[in-house]
């Protein structure tokens, strides 16, 4: 049975600044001084980057609790690198991300037979993460287990 849902923001903008507002939270994006903004909020791309770890967090959550997994927190990091000159106007240069590499660092009881097990899922299922691999982008998704530190 298919369960639709909607995704709704709105936003204006001023410059190269935009306040956007989804439900009641507001989210402000910006551009660094070099690309012309004020610098006073998050630059598109890397909200884009932001938006993908947080997908990958609330996957991370909701399938590791159909699996009984100990999913004590989890740390990211990932990176997306693209050739700016398409999206300053060079149309032979492709205007999106080449690749990104999401780093996941996860503080688990759980093996890494099992911290893979939950990556593989929460690859077949994020939103997020889907979109970027279905649009052909590479992507790669390594996870972890944090070292224990005593």
């Amino acid at each position: 049975m298919r369960q639709q849902m909607s995704v709704k923001v709105q936003g204006i903008g001023n410059g190269m600044r935009t306040d956007s507002v989804a439900g009641k939270h507001k989210i402000a994006i910006d551009e660094p001084v070099t690309m012309g903004g004020q610098d006073s909020a998050i630059d598109p791309l890397s909200t884009f980057l932001a938006s993908l770890i947080g997908c990958e967090n609330v996957m991370a959550q909701i399938i590791a609790k159909e699996m009984n997994f100990d999913l004590q927190r989890i740390s990211f990091e990932v990176e997306g690198d693209l050739d700016i000159s398409g999206l300053m106007g060079d149309l032979e240069v492709k205007p999106y991300f080449e690749k990104v590499v999401i780093k996941a660092t996860v503080e688990t009881s759980e093996s890494q037979d099992r911290i893979d097990e939950l990556k593989e899922a929460i690859d077949l299922r994020c939103p997020v993460f889907r979109t970027i691999k279905d649009a052909g982008i590479p992507i790669e998704n390594h996870w972890l287990k944090a070292s224990v530190t005593i």
